[in-house]
């Protein structure tokens, strides 16, 4: 029988970006090495605060191994032949412990173990590269590719018996109308999430820790993100959903679950300095930067934005 996995604590802040399919392969690996780069002050920034912000990148399939293998050959692991998760089939599995960021994956196939699915990347073989956090659930899988509820709740199971972080996204289709009563829009956006909340929570172990990110369906690639005033209650809303949520088993649920902000989310919208000084910081445990984050200044604006906070709290 399987050893049960253990999870490590979050960092009380998460910065996470997705390339998407916007790249080629090399501009994935040149975005990689920028970030990297001393010079662009992001891993100074992040190594300062290793124990407070976790940084993660989630790039496309075809470039998670060079990621993984860019990552193992500049920051080497003091035991190499360790594997990255005691759970995984690979005897080849690296270890990302002395990573400075953490790699993430766009999707995975619900299945805890290889076999014959043809055309799937399976949670497996995404921890044996050093993976440790999977995006499930986003807006256009579901509208593309019919994704749903009980998909999302099948493969938020099989990432985390693997020791993986599920990333969740949720979010509600239609843009709330902000002229009558605040409780009534946000009324209105828990009777879409919440049934993605408590499929997600109710089908895994309950030790184990879960990230959602909150992105309204209609922020997604708008010109700006959702208004604080209207996010910052629709979180809270969120956790008290998640708070009150059932586990696997019905037993008391133990594993932490952080809420973080996407939908156009980008430099300014943390610290409020994009919209008068109404941060989202004070709301969220953190961003999911899309399209605003693929230049390095963005990413580089933000992870100033997180760790200024840091240091005025």
């Amino acid at each position: 029988m399987a050893s049960k996995p253990k999870y490590s604590p979050l960092p009380s802040k998460l910065i996470l970006t997705s390339t998407k399919a916007y790249f080629s392969p090399a501009r994935t690996v040149e975005y990689l090495n920028s970030i990297l780069d001393p010079s662009n002050n992001i891993i100074h920034l992040l190594h300062e605060h290793s124990s407070q912000v976790l940084f993660v990148l989630i790039p496309d399939f075809l470039t998670i191994y060079p990621c993984s293998q860019i990552l193992s050959s500049r920051y080497p692991s003091s035991s190499q032949n360790e594997a990255s998760n005691p759970l995984s089939d690979s005897h080849d599995a690296v270890n990302p412990s002395s990573w400075p960021i953490s790699l993430g994956a766009q999707n995975a196939f619900p299945s805890t173990t290889y076999g014959a699915y043809t055309g799937e990347i399976v949670p497996s073989a995404l921890s044996s590269l050093g993976v440790t956090i999977i995006e499930l659930n986003h807006a256009e899988r579901r509208r593309y590719l019919g994704e749903n509820d009980d998909t999302a709740a099948e493969k938020a199971r099989s990432v985390s018996e693997l020791g993986m972080i599920p990333l969740v996204c949720i979010g509600e289709l239609d843009k709330p109308d902000l002229r009558g009563p605040m409780s009534q829009a946000i009324g209105m956006a828990m009777s879409q999430l919440r049934p993605q909340i408590l499929a997600v929570l109710g089908a895994v172990p309950e030790d184990a820790p879960v990230i959602f990110a909150y992105e309204p369906v209609w922020a997604i690639g708008a010109a700006e993100p959702a208004g604080v005033e209207y996010v910052g209650p629709v979180v809270q809303a969120i956790r008290e959903v998640a708070r009150s949520a059932s586990p696997l088993g019905q037993g008391k649920r133990t594993g932490e679950v952080k809420v973080v902000y996407g939908g156009s989310a980008g430099p300014g919208l943390w610290s409020g300095g994009s919209n008068g000084g109404n941060g989202l910081g004070k709301y969220v445990d953190g961003l999911f930067l899309g399209r605003f984050a693929h230049k390095i200044e963005g990413v580089r604006g933000v992870v100033e934005e997180v760790v200024e906070s840091l240091r005025k709290s």
